[in-house]
């Protein structure tokens, strides 16, 4: 039996970007999603959250539009790739929500993988872990998500943050504050991104690059964009300015200067409610609120639509932070929303139990 801690993410920065191989910068979470698992001929797994199983041959891998796509998928892009793969008898669980912006989808799918990778001794690196778990969203669930998710759950680091190209993947760490929490907010309000506007986002970004020329995001300055649809000027001239935030972030950081990287991280919070339209009012409302009570930077994070938002405070000021921004949440929607403190954490482990 192999017990699997696959953790959540949240980005403080760069949204939308990776998808055009831009920059961002994710942190692994302490919040996981841990699989019990062992090797068997077909596939079982019991959600303990949804209290159910779900089971399916490897031979007939087909997507049922639920929960267990992600495990399906997992396998589907295993055999697809022809690794030499069994079966799997296990139980999910953990403390990641699901459907809050946290990550959970790939940490649902690295958390399958490396039970396998060990399990069936694969050998693969983390990089190529991240890479099929991306492909199994992208080609058998059908979100067609970038690499930031499944990157940062697989190579994760406690107490620091990652920089990351994710057009070379050439990856940097960096110390996060001791002194400094990073509070999730969840407003409770799921969003969908398959079929949503996230792919339509994304299918308007590739398309702008196709227009003038470029590869990606990080090539293309703002002028390049004046003889383009009003709106793709405005979705992408958003993206041109998040890649400059991130920079700008990752030497303010390395600095120690958590007042620029917190300003640095709201600025993006209001680029993205008002030129990139994935913001919510419930998103926007935290932003205010705890920028008012003390806050250093907020923004939501992930691809939006609903689901968290994160703000990064000082570490004897989080718990008040946290449940004075409750307080005004519920007082205004009238609706109780969720919140952790989080930290940077390891990426995903295996071990035998």
């Amino acid at each position: 039996m192999y017990r699997v801690d696959s953790p959540g993410r949240v980005n403080l920065i760069g949204e939308h970007t990776d998808y055009t191989l831009g920059y961002v910068m994710p942190m692994a979470i302490d919040l996981y999603t841990v699989l019990h698992a062992q090797m068997d001929e077909k596939v079982r797994v019991y959600s303990r959250l949804f209290r159910e199983v779900r089971e399916f041959e490897l031979d007939e891998i087909r997507r049922e539009n639920n929960w267990a796509d992600y495990v399906r998928g997992v396998f589907w892009v295993l055999l697809n790739e022809e690794y030499r793969i069994g079966g799997m008898k296990g139980i999910l669980g953990g403390d990641l929500p699901i459907g809050s912006g946290l990550g959970s989808s790939a940490s649902l799918k690295l958390a399958v993988l490396a039970f396998l990778n060990e399990a069936y001794k694969l050998n693969l690196l983390p990089v190529e872990m991240a890479l099929l778990a991306q492909k199994a969203e992208n080609e058998f669930v059908g979100v067609p998500c970038g690499i930031l998710d499944q990157f940062t759950v697989v190579h994760g680091r406690k107490n620091h943050v990652i920089f990351l190209d994710t057009d070379t993947l050439r990856h940097e760490y960096i110390e996060f504050p001791r002194d400094v929490q990073v509070l999730v907010f969840y407003t409770g309000v799921e969003r969908e991104l398959a079929g949503s506007a996230y792919a339509e986002r994304r299918k308007v970004a590739e398309e702008t690059l196709r227009l003038i020329g470029k590869r990606t995001s990080k090539e293309v300055d703002e002028s390049e964009l004046r003889n383009l649809p009003s709106l793709y000027r405005r979705l992408f001239g958003y993206i041109v300015r998040e890649n400059r935030r991130v920079l700008e972030a990752r030497d303010a950081l390395k600095a120690g200067d958590v007042g620029t990287f917190g300003e640095l991280m709201t600025a993006s919070h209001w680029d993205l409610a008002r030129n990139y339209d994935v913001s919510s009012e419930e998103l926007d409302f935290f932003v205010r609120i705890a920028t008012e009570l003390g806050a250093y930077g907020a923004k939501l994070t992930g691809a939006g639509f609903g689901g968290s938002a994160v703000a990064i405070v000082d570490a004897d000021r989080a718990l008040d932070i946290a449940m004075r921004v409750t307080d005004e949440y519920v007082r205004h929607f009238n609706w109780e929303p969720d919140y952790h403190l989080v930290s940077p954490s390891e990426g995903v482990s295996v071990r035998r139990v």
